[in-house]
């Protein structure tokens, strides 16, 4: 159901540049974008007119905040899509917006691009909601009506079936909000380079030609090529670093309480030899064990980035194993726990070995989950083509460790993309986006050591199927 155009979108928000800022990027999209200072404001204009989308800051002072706000919208039209804006964002407060009613949430400061990709998403599935409200209320009689009315009773179905993709890859990215956007454009370069091979003559792949329904085969795999990370703990899929939050603030600690427990050591031997200390002395001790803790401080705080750990910083890391502090209790206790020690010490990446098989395992998940849905024959093909797209030609990928006859040609294709886009990715918390040259270089080193296939890849390169994405404002 097209909406009518200009769209009305309302924007509430009490930093009047901020919202005005919003309103004109909005305007000039030729959106009908209106601005409100405050929750009384807002509901004025809501009596006015309808707005299919509504973004509302969390926190305003006085009156109503922007959950009470949505609720309040919600009562008088349901139909109205609510996005929170926040700077004091969390998960927990992010679930709980979620829960209450809030279709999204977006942590500022934010980038216009997050703001417009939002509303795209609402408006979709706005759209989608009317469509299958619409739909509800016309099934008998579109059951009742004439044979030659299949034909758009079927067109309908595909569409929802269309909104269940669409849903199931916004499931996928609200549990790794960091790989937003991953699953589009792994499909969008995908079925790209599924009609590049239609258009090459020759090589291993010149007599292949894939018809309609098998590229809308691969664009369903790959959209959903990552459902099953809806089973992975959320700690672990979005875990930038080896240790993270409280326990890493323990070690911190520790390594200061060891320091004032060293000095206090050195302060009652010497009262014991009946020595004393004065104000220079005691100061040298103290800069010294300030030093000593701030170099170990560091080399924690170095050796916990998730790149490749240099091997003199490995080899340091063994300072840490001998180190102990005082318990409350009184007892002496190993300053780092063996877990820990074992996390800093990982070669490359911020995953342990158990970390990584609960991410691959995603594969298989997403393989189960796909294996339940009662695919038509022409689609049948979906849950095996998810299911391959880490298995690498010489074995060494995951889950079943496939070799190069036993993978699916359309799996072959997903390997190149999904590889690249990950490359490329500016939104992960754990690494920085690869330039453009930089990733193809890597994808051509994968394909001389027979990870990926060089065909295929060769395919990619000649037909410049990596600026599919390029033109949605990811220029790598």
């Amino acid at each position: 159901m097209p909406l009518d155009l200009p769209i009305p979108i309302l924007i509430v928000d009490d930093e009047a540049d901020l919202r005005d800022l919003l309103v004109e990027a909005l305007q000039d999209q030729g959106y009908a974008a209106e601005g409100a200072e405050g929750g009384a404001q807002a509901l004025a204009l809501v009596h006015q007119r309808h707005f299919p989308v509504v973004f509302t800051d969390l926190n305003m002072p006085g009156g109503l905040s922007g959950l009470e706000l949505l609720r309040a919208i919600r009562e008088e039209e349901p139909r109205t899509m609510g996005i929170l804006m926040t700077g004091y964002a969390t998960t927990e407060s992010a679930i709980q917006a979620l829960k209450r009613g809030a279709y999204d949430f977006i942590q500022k400061p934010f980038k216009l691009a997050e703001i417009e990709a939002s509303l795209e998403r609402a408006l979709e599935h706005y759209r989608l909601r009317r469509e299958n409200e619409e739909y509800q209320q016309n099934l008998e009689r579109m059951v009742e009506t004439r044979t030659q009315e299949i034909t758009g009773l079927k067109n309908d179905i595909e569409r929802l079936f269309e909104g269940f993709v669409n849903a199931s890859v916004t499931a996928i990215e609200s549990r790794d909000p960091s790989t937003s956007g991953h699953s589009s454009r792994v499909a969008e370069l995908t079925v790209g380079l599924a009609e590049a091979v239609n258009r090459t003559p020759n090589g291993p792949y010149g007599s292949l030609q894939f018809n309609a329904l098998q590229i809308r085969e691969i664009r369903y795999a790959s959209l959903l090529h990552d459902f099953g990370k809806v089973g992975v703990r959320e700690q672990v899929l979005v875990k930038a670093k080896k240790i993270e939050g409280e326990r890493l603030e323990s070690i911190y600690q520790r390594l200061h309480q060891r320091a004032l427990e060293s000095l206090r050591d050195h302060l009652l031997e010497a009262w014991s030899k009946g020595q004393s200390f004065d104000h220079g002395t005691l100061g040298h001790l103290l800069a010294q064990e300030e030093k000593t803790t701030r170099r170990l401080m560091e080399l924690v705080r170095r050796s916990n980035e998730p790149t490749v750990l240099p091997q003199e910083v490995a080899h340091e890391l063994n300072l840490l194993q001998d180190l102990t502090y005082q318990h409350w209790s009184g007892e002496a206790r190993a300053l780092m726990d063996p877990g820990d020690l074992d996390l800093l010490k990982i070669s490359k990446g911020s995953l342990s070995a158990q970390e990584r098989d609960e991410i691959q395992s995603h594969v298989t998940h997403t393989y189960r989950f796909l294996s339940q849905i009662p695919w038509t024959s022409e689609l049948a093909g979906v849950p095996g083509i998810a299911w391959a797209h880490h298995e690498r030609l010489n074995g060494g990928g995951y889950p079943r460790q496939l070799t190069e006859p036993d993978i699916p040609v359309q799996s072959k294709l997903m390997a190149v993309t999904d590889v690249y886009d990950a490359l490329t990715a500016a939104d992960r918390p754990y690494k920085a986006a690869v330039s453009l040259e930089r990733s193809l270089e890597i994808l051509d080193q994968e394909a001389r050591v027979n990870l990926l296939d060089a065909e295929v890849l060769r395919i990619f390169l000649e037909a410049r199927i990596y600026e599919r994405t390029m033109v949605q404002g990811r220029v790598p």
